[in-house]
């Protein structure tokens, strides 16, 4: 009997974005995650429960797009199809002080459940423990949506939520990063069913995630106890203003503030490889897209503000609802500023670069790259790319976490001497990139 494809391959080729689509749909629970050395969460099939269906293969985003998704491509991939585009915020105090940036996510999410347009919301929470680590939860009031506020920026298997949504769950409204709407549109387009258990959708603008190794180095960096419980907000402006600095905190209450510029400064060092071959960086399949609005004028620079990105019908609705009984407070804007200010154009290019290294290596391309390669041209510098690629990929090459930490701490201070007294911050940023690719180099050489 011939075997279908499984998950598997799509783990060894690195194109696993850990969406949690294969899980979902898997009717033997043959799948479980696991953390790599270099901090990448994969599924892992038990082939003895395996029935060899081949369906977690047909859901998974990292390397396929259903039928529906091809089908219903935007024109410009990168930029998407918008019906509006506004700034703003939460009107809600206590929701808007405890938000990443204006709150609109939250606001929207509460404001459906207090209107009963749903009855729940896919959120993230970030869970203390040793280390902390993200858990997948359905919001059913504004306490828990409080709760899953700011964003986490590591891999989460969130569509495993649709295994356990029983029958009188329905309908949610489903946050998530790119990778996460397109294996929930793969699902759906395989198992129409579920379609009425969606409301709606909000996209999170997402340049990438960074591996659970990111989160182990800020730990680490704190000197906390790791003994005790301890949580982490990658970009929390109660303490420093917005936009905010990493905060780790732990259970018998020491707190430890990190510059954002540390965080700005490792991001290529835990940047998994399936980011950087990804093209939707606006979430283009969500009914609305939310994010940080950079580059824009006017806005609150000092207590934040969102930035929302109106898609659909349905997300017209919901924002229009919202703004009607003054649950946000927003204003409109050119989604062309949007788009410059999120930098589109550098990152078009920075994607076709990308996927033009990931061909170089041999490695095989998301069945969308055809209908997407035509709208990004190819970049004038092509040398960082290929270098930067295999690095991601060689993450796991290192002899153990702590290595890996070791060595990125070790380079970051050195980058940070040379930028004190020689160099601006573009150069030492290509001094750590060259400095953690050499190591690297040694290590898969061993």
């Amino acid at each position: 009997m011939n075997k279908n494809q499984n998950i598997s391959q799509v783990v060894t080729q690195k194109l696993c974005n850990t969406c949690g689509a294969c899980f979902a749909v898997c009717t033997s629970e043959a799948i479980k995650y696991q953390e790599t050395v270099g901090g990448y969460y994969f599924p892992v099939v038990d082939t003895e429960a395996c029935k060899d269906c081949g369906l977690c293969y047909s859901v998974c985003p990292g390397i396929n797009f259903s039928d529906g998704l091809l089908k219903y491509m935007p024109t410009n991939p990168f930029t998407g199809q918008t019906l509006s585009a506004f700034v703003g915020r939460s009107t809600d105090k206590k929701l808007f002080d405890n938000s990443q940036s204006g709150g609109i996510v939250s606001a929207l999410l509460v404001h459906a459940l207090e209107t009963g347009r749903i009855k729940g919301a896919v959120t993230v929470t970030m869970e203390a423990g040793t280390p902390p680590r993200p858990l997948v939860k359905i919001a059913k009031n504004s306490h828990e949506i409080f709760c899953a506020q700011k964003s986490k920026y590591c891999p989460v298997p969130l569509l495993g939520f649709l295994r356990d949504l029983k029958k009188g769950d329905g309908p949610v409204a489903m946050v998530g990063v790119s990778c996460q709407i397109h294996g929930l549109h793969n699902i759906l387009d395989k198992i129409p069913k579920l379609k009425n258990k969606i409301a709606f959708t909000v996209g999170l603008v997402c340049e990438r995630v960074m591996t659970y190794a990111a989160l182990d180095f800020f730990v680490e960096r704190s000197k906390i106890d790791k003994r005790t419980k301890v949580l982490l907000h990658y970009k929390d402006k109660f303490l420093s203003g917005y936009p905010g600095n990493v905060h780790v905190f732990s259970s018998n209450g020491n707190s430890v503030i990190i510059p954002s510029s540390v965080r700005h400064g490792i991001k290529d060092s835990f940047t998994p490889a399936r980011c950087k071959i990804c093209f939707d960086k606006m979430n283009v399949f969500s009914d609305i897209t939310v994010g940080d609005p950079h580059g824009l004028e006017g806005v609150d620079r000092k207590l934040g503000e969102s930035m929302l990105v109106v898609r659909t019908k349905i997300g017209q609705e919901i924002v229009e609802s919202a703004k009607a009984d003054a649950a946000i407070d927003i204003r409109p804007i050119e989604y062309g500023q949007v788009l410059k200010g999120q930098g589109i154009s550098k990152k078009k290019e920075q994607w076709r670069g990308y996927v033009e290294a990931w061909k170089q290596l041999g490695r095989e391309l998301p069945n969308y790259y055809a209908q997407v390669k035509n709208h990004a041209s190819a970049p004038a510098e092509k040398k960082k790319f290929l270098p930067d690629l295999e690095y991601s990929l060689n993450l796991d090459a290192f002899a153990s976490r702590e290595e890996l930490i070791r060595i990125v701490e070790k380079a970051v201070r050195k980058s940070h001497i040379v930028n004190r007294l020689l160099f601006p911050a573009r150069l030492t940023k290509r001094i750590l990139r060259k400095l953690l690719n050499l190591v690297v180099c040694k290590t898969t050489r061993m």
